[in-house]
């Protein structure tokens, strides 16, 4: 199924290496605030409103 969902983004060399749905912006952007308290602040991880294709919860594709 294709939906509209936001998505936390981990882009790494121009490439989308990791990314993870989330129903909302601000539960998206309480993750990733999360992880730059843990981590450290990093521009690389962002929280966007995509078109993406999920099954069983898991992203598939993200449809541009």
């Amino acid at each position: 199924m294709v939906e509209l969902t936001f998505v936390l983004l981990l882009v790494m060399n121009g490439e989308k290496v990791e990314y993870t749905p989330y129903p909302s912006l601000s539960e998206c952007l309480s993750i990733r605030r999360k992880i730059h308290r843990n981590v450290g602040y990093s521009e690389k991880w962002s929280c966007k409103e995509l078109k993406v294709k999920i099954e069983d919860g898991n992203i598939l594709e993200i449809v541009e």
